[in-house]
């Protein structure tokens, strides 16, 4: 798939700075050193298969990102040189999500960000999504993240509450592709925790909602402000008997949703989307 090979480079324009391993990075280069040392080590891991030397390098990218981040000018800086790197804002404005994969020689990804605060609180996320049993219905910290990269936030209020729910994709293997919808929130501290309780199924609740299908085949995941939903191409086996393998899922031309309402995403299906 086109769109996956694209996606793998965005790991490489983070690693910037440093052209060492961790530990040798010189003390917290300026903004826009910082973002041209990132695009030039882009190029040494784009032609690097070594994956002991990608992690070298990449653990160098996440220590630069650690010492630029908290930089007061750094939550409105654009690093727009850095093209395959996630950089989303809340709707809000309230944070930002800093967010890059990083591709293995077995056809498996890893997963590396920061959620930077208006008022310069800097939050690493480390990727624990094949270590979680059933991640549908987890709660999770910063700490042990579902990883995925992500592409739109929407906020969605109720009560007292603020949810910040992402839309993301999981490039997972060379087999099948993941993609996400997963919640943000901050508790009375401001910690972070990925999943809640939201998604209405129906007949269950789920924290967060994960799509898995053929490796070779688009799926549409988007928000739709006109209808105020998130829709989403509904998977199915391309016969029965692959039931639950999902090499082997992909799209069936009809449609579900999610429409927020009284504090849930509530699912619809088989919505008429011929005329979007």
């Amino acid at each position: 798939m086109a769109g996956k090979y694209k996606i793998t480079l965005l790991i490489l324009i983070l690693l910037a700075g440093i052209g060492g391993p961790a530990g040798k990075i010189m003390a917290q280069p300026g903004l826009p050193a910082a973002e041209l040392q990132i695009a030039k080590l882009y190029l040494q891991i784009r032609n690097t298969p070594d994956d002991h030397r990608k992690n070298t390098l990449n653990d160098s990218v996440r220590i630069l990102f650690r010492q630029i981040l908290p930089v007061k000018e750094a939550f409105l800086y654009p690093f727009d040189s850095l093209r395959y790197t996630g950089r989303l804002y809340a709707p809000d404005s309230s944070f930002r999500i800093i967010n890059w994969n990083l591709a293995f020689s077995d056809g498996t990804y890893g997963y590396y960000g920061f959620i930077c605060r208006k008022d310069g609180r800097v939050t690493e996320l480390h990727d624990r999504g094949r270590e979680i049993p059933r991640p549908e219905t987890a709660v999770l910290t910063p700490a042990n993240w579902y990883g995925a990269l992500y592409y739109r936030i929407l906020e969605n209020r109720w009560k007292k509450s603020t949810y910040y729910t992402v839309l993301g994709i999981d490039l997972h293997n060379s087999l099948t592709t993941r993609k996400v919808i997963d919640v943000i929130t901050f508790d009375k501290t401001g910690q972070v925790r990925f999943g809640a309780p939201l998604f209405d199924m129906g007949d269950s609740t789920l924290t967060r909602i994960i799509f898995e299908f053929n490796a070779q085949i688009s799926m549409l995941l988007h928000y739709d402000k006109e209808m105020e939903m998130i829709i989403f191409d509904h998977l199915s086996p391309s016969r029965p008997e692959y039931q639950g393998m999902y090499q082997f899922y992909g799209p069936d031309s009809s449609y579900d949703g999610f429409f927020f309402y009284k504090g849930k995403w509530r699912l619809r299906q088989d919505l008429d989307v011929r005329n979007r």
